[in-house]
């Protein structure tokens, strides 16, 4: 699925079967920025995005020489539905990037971008589903009562057979499909992959049964008076499952009944110390991993807007933080009966 820009419009093409099951994508559900699909190539099997920028509302940077305008191809089926992609929404950051000659006072970089591929371009197509409690298949509503658990899936799908591992870089609550307008937003995972929502509830990165799935049990909240679905957004990378675990790839969850922040895949290691501070290789660390691995599993990243849930409120009746017999959060609320973001 490529995409090419010059200064003032793009050309993108989207493959109609994007997962080869002879389920296609359905066009009034397929937008880049404020734009649907400008026509339909049924016998190659892709929908093309022709516009200007301006027309799908890119948002433009300036930066010295640099130009650069991006927006985001969005899916987003209705949630009432029950077939393999109405549970398979998705979301891509694309990116056009250009230097204007007149502002130029050394030649540009050679790798300016002005062609890129979607992940799923080189094969790689990822996904966040809601899930039934035992993850055996998507869950069959999107409603849960606050302070129960909402079960999600993030995985990734490849054309090609190298083994890839998934994890959740980031993630952040918001009120809106589009994080930049919601009014309000709270931080679940942040610092490269530490699930900071676990230090105040029951919330927890589960066992893997397989490197490319990453499975999440998240604690339902609400927003502080604000009456709305909640929608995760979420950025999503994939690494090569022999390359060890390290500040900038790793999923760790926060075990209140030890105090202490553990790595899913490695119990025993302490690489998620740094959650409380600040996670992240320095430059030269960072290169060396890079150049450790082949093209196919570099680490590639996504971002992936989880199907928005409804949550269904409880009696509003104490304080956040109330525990139940067995020590677990039982209820999530703040003083106003939700939950705060205290990021």
């Amino acid at each position: 699925m490529p995409y090419k820009c010059n200064r003032t419009s793009i050309h993108l093409v989207v493959k109609m079967d994007p997962w080869d099951t002879g389920l296609r994508l359905e066009p009034q559900y397929l937008h880049l920025g404020r734009c649907s699909p400008s026509f339909e190539d049924n016998r190659q099997g892709f929908f093309h995005f022709q516009y200007h920028f301006k027309e799908c509302g890119f948002a433009r940077l300036i930066c010295g020489a640099m130009v650069e305008y991006s927006s985001s191809l969005v899916y987003r089926p209705p949630s009432t539905r029950s077939d393999l992609y109405s549970r398979s929404p998705f979301m891509e950051r694309i990116n056009c990037t250009n230097y204007d000659a007149g502002r130029l006072t050394t030649p540009p970089p050679q790798v300016t971008t002005v062609t890129g591929h979607l992940s799923a371009s080189s094969g790689l197509m990822f996904t966040g589903t809601l899930m039934n409690a035992d993850f055996s298949a998507p869950s069959s509503s999107s409603v849960f009562p606050l302070g129960s658990q909402i079960h999600i899936q993030f995985a990734v799908q490849r054309s090609f057979h190298q083994p890839l591992q998934v994890f959740v870089d980031e993630c952040v609550a918001a009120t809106t499909p589009d994080l930049s307008t919601s009014p309000q937003s709270y931080v679940v995972i942040a610092n490269h992959g530490c699930l900071v929502d676990s230090r105040v509830a029951n919330s927890r990165f589960l066992p893997r049964q397989t490197p490319e799935v990453l499975h999440l049990s998240l604690q339902a909240f609400e927003f502080v008076e604000i009456d709305t679905d909640v929608y995760l957004h979420c950025q999503v990378l994939v690494w090569d499952p022999a390359a060890p675990a390290d500040h900038m790839r790793k999923a760790c969850s926060f075990h209140r009944d030890t105090n202490k922040w553990e790595l899913l895949d490695d119990p025993s290691s302490s690489v998620c110390s740094c959650c409380d501070s600040t996670c992240g290789a320095t430059g030269s660390r960072h290169q060396r991993d890079l150049e450790g691995l082949s093209v196919e599993v570099r680490p590639r990243q996504s971002n992936v807007v989880v199907t928005h849930f409804t949550i269904q409120k409880l009696a509003q009746n104490g304080d956040h933080g109330e525990l139940d017999a067995n020590g677990s959060l039982a209820v999530r609320r703040s003083r106003k009966g939700k939950v705060e973001n205290k990021m």
